[in-house]
């Protein structure tokens, strides 16, 4: 089952003022010009062209901005960046003469709220916070407003503008910066150092870190330890649906291809991460079994210290492993596979502020949110994160992508289709052998696709 964090992420901010002092220098010949050479002409300096003055701010007349969340995103707290964030309110307060207010809407209200406000003509908010699955069928319904208009002069990224064209077309959501990856392998560098193999660190390092070589590093870590015939040390251990979503991503194939609207997981790319994914429960048997939770059973393995490999998300490290793993490790991106010309990482799922059809001043609005981001300290925020969080410069430097190998895999988001639904009912019968990747996926592409077009036409399923 997919899975929705409902918390509010935790950033550390630092402000660190850069001065660069620029300075001009001529030179000469170091002689005196010959008595016969022609006084050099001058000319006029030319005045140095004038700024043009910012064209005053809209005037919305005191009016009350909006912004929906599911949790209370007021930046109420005594940090450094509920501090900068409480400026920012301000400034925006003054600028536009307005009154910035944060609403709490229950997670799963949002979208019938959203509509029915937008159907009486009375937007509840100017700012919704939604996950894609919600997002996908208001946006079909109509209940929202394109923002290409609004975007031209943007200090948003435009890989970031690019990856909130829902469907490949339109924009429809708004956010001011994505992580360069969030997802990959966590590794405990002791298993690796008793066996005497490389590490996933040192592999990569030697541009060597793809299937082949993780397999068979999982094959010689999966050992009986104590002679009693049964492994009680593996090589890996996840939940069948994280491993499909990440394989497939770092085989350069989709679950979903948004600018077609077809559901992808019958793809060639996928089908060879999805047999690989098979055989690495089947035939080598390097996965530890589950004992009955898919979703908290590996990453307790991986802080016992029994598995040698767990891929996962980052935002996984506070709670899972940091203060519970007690060996050495580390992180690296996902192997590549075959297929893939780089590491990759898979965008499956996000969430943007979208601004509700029939919203008054939505140029304005857009503007408003902008200056309500940091868009100055978000890599110094992360990274500062990175380095509390994570156990040395190598792992924080591929969480950072400092490097660039890693890509992010856009124009795949499947979130709140119902298409994994379908996949990972697939995927949880043949890790335990009772069925083929193929048998199975020719069973539910059919109703993936159907699931993904009910919510398309605008019925929204309440599932994530």
């Amino acid at each position: 089952m997919e899975q929705m964090t409902k918390r509010k992420p935790i950033l550390l901010v630092v402000v660190t003022a850069l001065a660069t002092m620029l300075s001009a220098c001529s030179g000469n010949n170091g002689g005196n010009a010959p008595a016969t050479q022609a006084p050099v002409a001058t000319e006029e300096a030319t005045p140095a062209p004038t700024e043009e003055p910012e064209p005053p701010a809209a005037n919305l007349g005191g009016r009350e901005i909006r912004i929906s969340h599911w949790w209370d995103a007021t930046p109420a707290g005594d940090s450094e960046a509920d501090e900068l964030a409480r400026e920012r309110i301000k400034k925006v307060e003054e600028k536009y003469n307005v009154k910035i207010k944060y609403l709490n809407t229950e997670y799963w209200s949002t979208t019938e709220k959203l509509s029915s406000s937008v159907m009486a003509n009375d937007p509840f908010a100017e700012i919704v916070r939604l996950p894609d699955g919600f997002i996908w069928g208001l946006m079909q319904g109509g209940f929202l407003t394109t923002l290409d208009d609004y975007l031209q002069d943007t200090r948003v990224a435009a890989d970031v503008v690019d990856s909130m064209r829902f469907g490949g077309s339109q924009v429809f959501g708004l956010e001011s910066w994505y992580n360069p990856n969030d997802s990959g392998m966590f590794y405990n560098k002791r298993i690796f150092k008793e066996a005497g193999i490389k590490d996933p660190q040192q592999l990569m390092d030697e541009d060597n870190w793809n299937w082949t070589s993780m397999l068979d590093a999982a094959k010689k870590l999966t050992v009986d330890n104590n002679g009693d015939g049964k492994a009680d040390q593996y090589g890996l251990a996840g939940a069948h649906y994280v491993l499909s979503e990440l394989l497939i991503a770092s085989n350069g194939g989709r679950i979903y291809d948004e600018a077609n609207k077809k559901v992808a997981f019958d793809s060639p790319a996928a089908m060879e991460a999805l047999n690989f994914e098979h055989s690495l429960y089947t035939e080598h048997k390097v996965v530890k079994e589950n004992e009955g939770n898919d979703w908290e059973d590996p990453a307790k393995y991986f802080a016992e210290g029994t598995i040698a490999m767990y891929p996962g998300g980052l935002w996984e490290i506070e709670g899972r492993i940091l203060d519970k793993l007690k060996d050495e490790w580390g992180y690296v991106y996902m192997p590549k596979g075959p297929q893939a010309t780089s590491y990759l990482d898979p965008l499956g799922q996000t969430a943007a502020y979208v601004i509700p059809k029939g919203v008054k001043d939505a140029d304005v609005i857009v503007k408003i949110w902008e200056e309500l981001q940091d868009f100055d300290n978000w890599q110094e925020n992360r990274r500062l994160w990175m380095e509390n969080v994570l156990p040395d410069e190598s792992s924080i430097a591929n969480a950072m992508n400092d490097d660039g190998k890693v890509q992010r895999v856009y124009g795949g988001r499947f979130g709140g289709l119902g298409i994994k639904d379908q996949l990972d009912s697939v995927t949880s019968k043949f890790v335990k052998g009772e069925i083929t990747p193929s048998t199975g996926v020719a069973q539910v592409i059919g109703p993936a696709q159907a699931a993904a077009e009910k919510v398309l036409s605008g019925e929204q399923d309440k599932k994530e």
